[in-house]
């Protein structure tokens, strides 16, 4: 690794390691089904903690209806590892919209795990809205937009 590269990378570390950063916050517990014969959490598991905390932005009753009907899917997904997580333990993630489209938003993801609470990985994820009947992209409401780029996963919606 040439020395232009170690910079970067542990530039990016510190950028991912600031925690508010996210709005939206998950707790996973690591499961030894999670690992490969060395106690490494394995890369497929990273993904799905990912998902699971994008899909907790969308569990207060009140999305539902700003979504309108429509369904939710990831058209492009790119993660970047940077620390070896390892069992038993446990990951914090933290998620945030940082761009809404006309039907589709971006969310950035940062996954905090170990002794020390490193950022082990992080990913962006790019999601459309897909109607639920048609299968065709969904327009984002102005109502949905604010939520996405505002809405902090703390407050309680009637």
């Amino acid at each position: 690794m040439t020395a232009f590269e170690q910079d970067e990378m542990l530039s990016t570390q510190r950028s991912m390691a600031q925690c508010g950063d996210y709005r939206f916050w998950t707790d996973e517990k690591l499961r030894n089904a999670d690992t490969d014969q060395f106690r490494h959490v394995n890369n497929a598991a990273i993904a799905t903690f990912f998902e699971a905390a994008r899909m907790e932005i969308f569990t207060p009753p009140l999305i539902h209806t700003l979504m309108g009907g429509a369904n939710l899917e990831v058209v492009k997904l790119l993660i970047e590892f940077s620390a070896e997580l390892h069992f038993p333990g446990y990951v914090r993630v933290g998620s945030t919209v940082v761009e809404v489209g006309n039907t589709s938003f971006r969310v950035r993801q940062g996954l905090f795990g170990g002794v020390d609470d490193t950022c082990c990985a992080k990913a962006e994820a790019v999601c459309v809205l897909v109607h639920g009947e048609t299968g065709r992209p969904h327009p984002i409401t102005p109502e949905l937009r604010a939520y996405l780029l505002t809405h902090d996963g703390r407050e309680t919606f009637a």
